[in-house]
């Protein structure tokens, strides 16, 4: 199972890894053809195309100064998860009691031995 991750924009991790990020808005449009100008003395010297307009942005992927903005940058990554699935059960105390844990569902399911079952739990989806 992939999930999708976004964590700040920094410039150096996404011109190394662009095979891994695309980089995205704090409201979630997609950023294109993202430059960076060295040479250029302005504030904001990274330049892309967003719903086929150009937009600059400051150093650290800000879009103003003075604060958060949906236009700020970020970088968005997929990243593989390994499920993680457990049986709870009540315990004759009255306490949860977990199984161990099983990579699918289905697995966690065939593994359930007891009328003191509650349910099956993904346990990524706690995090």
């Amino acid at each position: 199972m992939k999930q999708t991750k976004t964590i700040p924009f920094n410039w150096e991790e996404y011109n190394n890894n662009r095979d891994k990020y695309k980089v995205v808005t704090r409201d979630g449009d997609e950023v294109t053809q993202l430059t960076k100008f060295e040479e250029v003395s302005s504030y904001s010297s990274l330049i892309g195309v967003k719903n086929k307009l150009l937009y600059s942005w400051y150093d650290k992927g800000q879009f103003a100064s003075g604060g958060e903005s949906n236009f700020d940058l970020q970088l968005q990554y997929e990243e593989e998860v390994v499920e993680s699935w457990v049986n709870l059960y009540r315990s004759i105390e009255g306490h949860i009691v977990v199984s161990n844990t099983y990579v699918t569902k289905e697995e966690a399911k065939k593994q359930v031995i007891s009328n003191n079952y509650i349910k099956t739990i993904n346990l990524n989806d706690l995090v």
